[in-house]
């Protein structure tokens, strides 16, 4: 009663009213009062595949309509969802389809009549509508207070100022639920704009990710629960993704909140890591090619010494010459005075007895032979040192008839020599097949002898190595060279059954400075100039076949004549 007594006297005395502000203040009191009703009542509406079955008066009044008439004449639940919405409403219809979906309050927002915007929470439950079923939406409008008032726009400031980041935004709740995303987060993913709204759970992004193959062919289940469980680890976690639907490069960063939620960041790093890849691989064929710069360099140190030991081989034969020239004609002028002794001695051979005239006509003999031994290997030395001295001299020889078959054999004899001059153990079995027919071609055979004498030593070279390598005892080394006419062309062919080459090997076999020899015992250039000697001098052919392990064949076909070109000079196509 105290209480009473208390209100009743803290109202104003009735006689301080006028009977007309009265009337009015109450009917203010009584709008007041209907309108905060209204705005707590939730507003139904009920629909199908987008046709509106159902709408409340509450709703419609809610809508700023004059009648339910008006929303139900609508064309469908669209029009009433702004533009930039739709997408994420339609995905929530299709949800709430499914079957029950978890209670949860939607903050979303509705076109008025006058096309104004008004926000509402709203829950979303599956009906039977029909016989067929539908989606209800409760629709409870804000509360309009100045606080909610202010709420949708700072919304809007903040979702603005995260759109603005350079990077995707992604913010989950405790439970992995979206609670918001950024419009980069969206296009560095591939998604549609606004495809997982707020609420919906992370699991079915990745499971949209699974369904377009991001994953590759791995279980869905299993691979969505484990990518989940990562965002539970306590601090940062940094990884990188590669999204096959665009190819960008994702560094995602995730950081835990201190309300259990989770903000992860996605930093676009593609042009990052193409420029390092290209980094990459600039640095790799910068040291390739220093790799190669310092080789070539030590292959042309190498080339410069065998130039210089050629010099001195050519000086030596020079100087060889004249002393055997003096053993070639000592040893036949020794032969003609023998004979002229044995004449003048031959009226004392009554005298002789027996014994001694046997003894005499030994050493006679033994004379002789001995003179004509000297004279043969004389003359042997003597074609060394012209094969060394014409093999010395270089390009720019004198275009010649040469005896083609003498020139091969001149070349092989000089190069077997040079190879048992460093090995004496080596010995090969050396199979000539010499046409008659070819006769004599014209060429520059100081150029032929050279190509000719490279191609013996590699082939030398190969048939050595296998013997030392290939741990057969019964292997022996063997090389057979073989020269034929073919209409106006001739042919050399060397085989021999060395360590042969590979495809790979004998696509570089004739590039300049490319060699299978260790650092010092090939300069990378015989092969290269032999084929310029061949090719482009003489205008011939060089073909070249291998089995590796097995056996490598050299074939060089020239044509009898040729127009003279100087080394070097190339064939114009």
């Amino acid at each position: 009663m105290d209480d009473k007594a208390d209100l009743l006297r803290a109202l104003p005395p009735l006689s301080s009213y006028s009977p007309e502000e009265s009337v009015a203040a109450s009917l203010d009191r009584a709008q007041n009062y209907h309108d905060q009703l209204v705005a707590a009542m939730p507003g139904l509406i009920v629909h199908r595949d987008g046709v509106i079955l159902h709408c409340s008066g509450t709703l419609a009044r809610l809508l700023g309509y004059d009648s339910v008439g008006e929303v139900m004449a609508l064309p469908d639940i669209m029009a009433l969802i702004p533009e930039d919405a739709r997408l994420a409403e339609r995905n929530a219809y299709a949800r709430c389809q499914q079957g029950p979906i978890q209670p949860l309050a939607r903050r979303i927002k509705r076109h008025r009549a006058d096309t104004s915007i008004q926000w509402f929470d709203q829950l979303l439950e599956p009906v039977n509508w029909g016989g067929a079923p539908a989606v209800m939406e409760m629709l409870t409008q804000m509360r309009p207070q100045a606080a909610n008032a202010e709420i949708p726009h700072q919304g809007q400031l903040l979702q603005a100022a995260i759109d603005a980041m350079p990077n995707g935004v992604l913010m989950l709740d405790r439970g992995l639920r979206l609670e918001g995303a950024n419009s980069e987060y969206f296009r560095l993913w591939d998604y549609p704009p606004g495809m997982f709204p707020p609420g919906t759970p992370v699991a079915e992004t990745l499971h949209y990710n699974h369904r377009r193959g991001d994953y590759g062919d791995v279980p869905c289940e299993e691979t969505v629960a484990e990518l989940c469980t990562r965002f539970l680890v306590k601090g940062v976690i940094n990884s990188e993704r590669q999204v096959p639907s665009n190819g960008r490069i994702l560094d995602i960063r995730t950081a835990p909140r201190a309300d259990g939620g989770y903000v992860i960041t996605h930093h676009d790093i593609t042009d990052r890591k193409r420029i390092e890849d290209e980094l990459r691989l600039a640095k790799e064929r910068a040291e390739a090619i220093l790799k190669e710069l310092r080789e070539t360099q030590q292959q042309l140190i190498v080339q410069e010494k065998m130039a210089s030991l050629g010099q001195l081989t050519a000086g030596i034969a020079h100087e060889l010459k004249n002393p055997l020239n003096f053993v070639n004609n000592f040893a036949e002028l020794s032969g003609e005075l023998l004979d002229e002794l044995l004449e003048l001695l031959e009226p004392l051979n009554d005298h002789l007895e027996g014994a001694t005239r046997t003894d005499v006509d030994d050493l006679v003999d033994s004379l002789q032979s001995n003179l004509r031994k000297i004279a043969d290997h004389g003359r042997r030395a003597d074609n060394i040192v012209k094969s060394m001295l014409a093999h010395s001299r270089g390009g720019g020889g004198e275009w010649q008839s040469t005896d083609l078959n003498a020139l091969v054999e001149e070349a092989l004899a000089l190069s077997y020599h040079a190879v048992r001059a460093q090995d004496r153990s080596f010995n090969a079995a050396l199979d000539r097949r010499f046409d008659a027919a070819v006769g004599e071609v014209k060429l520059v055979p100081q150029d032929i002898s050279r190509v000719l004498v490279n191609l013996f030593t590699n082939s030398f070279y190969a048939v050595r190595k296998k013997q030392l390598t290939c741990g057969n005892p019964d292997y022996e080394p063997a090389l057979t060279v073989t020269t034929e006419t073919r209409g106006q062309d001739v042919s050399i062919r060397i085989r021999d059954n060395g360590i042969g080459m590979t495809t790979a090997v004998i696509e570089k076999l004739f590039t300049p400075f490319f060699t299978t020899k260790p650092t010092g015992e090939g300069t990378g250039l015989g092969l290269s100039l032999s084929y310029d000697i061949v090719v482009h001098q003489h205008r011939g052919r060089f073909d070249v076949s291998s089995i590796e392990n097995e056996h490598a064949e050299f074939t060089i076909t020239l044509p009898r004549t040729v127009t003279a070109m100087s080394l070097g000079e190339r064939r114009k196509t």
